[in-house]
């Protein structure tokens, strides 16, 4: 099973506050409440259930997460341990599916093998859609390697960006110190503050 390294099984203090502090406004779960139907829908990379439980109050979701330590268990969800480029789901399960910063990353990573797959356990029609950062912001320039989103990438797959503007939103300057320096080291506890302005991207198609 190919699982990419993630530290919110090992720390989930840190991972409380970013999923605290990121998009604090619910402007990404908006943008995703409003594209998915009502129905069966997938979430690949589920981590903890947190977008997963938000969005189940107006749909049935099912989280999907490689990471044993990651997965939650409560009545909201119905969680199942797979990987994205081998979905255990049979051919049109689903009416829709999305991906938040889970496995779809589009540099140095090849996602055409799992967006073939939710092309298959989504229904013909149904949205798809992938959120990752689109850059141009002071969260991203803290990063020395590029940790945005290749568009090429999702043009070619034929995708479409509706680009987000939400950020970070710290209680306090300690845990943005703490969670942006895990994050980039030096040039994170430098760039710290209550409020760090994120873009985001919600790439986007139906499935075929």
């Amino acid at each position: 099973m190919t699982v990419i390294p993630f530290y919110g099984a090992e720390d989930p203090g840190l991972f409380a506050i970013e999923r605290r502090a990121m998009d604090r406004d619910g402007l990404v779960l908006a943008a995703l409440d409003r594209l998915l139907p009502i129905g069966r829908v997938l979430d690949v990379g589920a981590g903890d259930g947190f977008t997963a439980a938000t969005l189940s109050d107006r749909r049935t979701v099912v989280a999907l997460e490689p990471s044993a330590g990651m997965i939650a268990r409560t009545d909201v969800l119905t969680w199942v341990r797979g990987e994205a480029e081998h979905l255990p789901f049979a051919d049109g399960t689903f009416g829709g599916a999305y991906a938040t910063w889970a496995y779809f990353f589009s540099r140095d990573w090849d996602p055409a093998p799992g967006i073939a797959e939710l092309d298959r356990v989504v229904r013909p029609g149904g949205p798809l859609a992938i959120v990752d950062n689109l850059g141009g912001d002071a969260f991203c320039a803290m990063a020395e390697a590029d940790i945005t989103a290749d568009p090429h990438v999702w043009t070619a797959q034929g995708f479409a960006c509706e680009p987000i503007d939400t950020s970070f939103r710290f209680d306090d300057l300690e845990e943005a110190e703490r969670l942006l320096g895990f994050f980039f080291g030096e040039r994170g506890v430098a760039g710290a503050a209550l409020e760090v302005p994120f873009r985001v991207g919600l790439f986007h198609r139906t499935a075929r």
